[in-house]
């Protein structure tokens, strides 16, 4: 059976790319986005990324989505699995972000980021998981990082809800325990190529090509057992653990390695008494 899967955050960049990758290792692929026109500004659709990947000879299915509408995220898992007869890998790369200190960011910044970072992902996955349990298999990934403090730092509004999304996936791991069903939170060890890098001029050696996170995802995406349930990985990390020794190919300035942003290793979260319960009944 040919495998199928949704990207929510689709239109340009890491998820762009995430939908190619996908694409072209025989996934039918929502392409879904809030993006339906391109501008100057603002380039790249969901229907751009669609042609994209059909002129590849893949099989692509736009999917208008603004992942502040449940609705909207609802539809767009009911489409895939509606017209490809089932969903087998759901991705969540929308994102908002702000890099700001508290003082610094409205409240108004912060509620978009909650909606859009944390609410979007919650969305989407008590949209697929009654689907993938049903059919005792599936795997969701979040794009969120590991939890360290570092990642705090000058940006906490941004911070809490993207490590929100990393307690989800850390959390739900648990109970999708024995399921076939498993998610995994993926980050890149660096900047990645972005339309954002691009406006900022930022120059190519410091950041990698969108294709290592897709890289990643796919190798997620085909991951046969569960062992990556409730794991936040790195894409350089993973793709090493898995054999990858040159990664000169994700490289945007040619020779160049950009610099590491992520830290080698992170603090585990588990204590001595993780499965003890203390009070009977209580999720303490």
């Amino acid at each position: 059976m040919v495998p199928s899967a949704l990207v929510l955050g689709a239109s340009r960049g890491i998820g762009r790319q995430i939908a190619l990758t996908l694409a072209g290792a025989g996934y039918r692929v929502g392409v879904a986005a809030k993006t339906v026109h391109d501008t100057p500004k603002l380039p790249g659709t969901i229907y751009t990324v669609s042609d994209e990947i059909t002129s590849r000879g893949g099989h692509a299915l736009p999917i208008p989505c603004n992942v502040r509408n449940p609705e909207e995220i609802d539809n767009a898992v009911s489409t895939c699995i509606q017209e490809f007869g089932g969903l087998d890998f759901a991705v969540y790369n929308a994102g908002a972000i702000l890099w700001e200190k508290v003082i610094d960011t409205p409240l108004k910044r912060f509620d978009l980021m909650m909606d859009v970072n944390v609410r979007g992902a919650y969305v989407m996955i008590q949209a697929v998981l009654p689907h993938m349990l049903e059919r005792k298999s599936g795997r969701i990934l979040l794009e969120a990082p590991p939890i360290y403090s570092r990642f705090f730092n000058g940006k906490a509004p941004y911070a809490v809800t993207k490590v929100g999304m990393t307690v989800l996936v850390q959390g739900l791991a648990r109970e999708l325990e024995n399921t076939g069903v498993s998610i995994t939170a993926l980050w890149p060890a660096t900047t990645i190529e972005s339309h954002v890098t691009t406006v900022k001029g930022v120059p190519p050696a410091f950041f990698r090509k969108a294709d290592i996170v897709a890289d990643a995802c796919l190798a997620i995406a085909q991951e046969p057992t569960e062992r990556l349930n409730g794991k936040a990985l790195i894409d350089e990390d993973y793709l090493r653990s898995l054999g990858v020794t040159d990664f000169s190919k994700y490289q945007c300035l040619p020779g160049t390695e950009p610099p590491r942003i992520m830290p080698p290793r992170f603090p585990s979260l588990r204590v001595e008494e993780e499965d003890q319960v203390t009070i009977p009944d209580s999720k303490l």
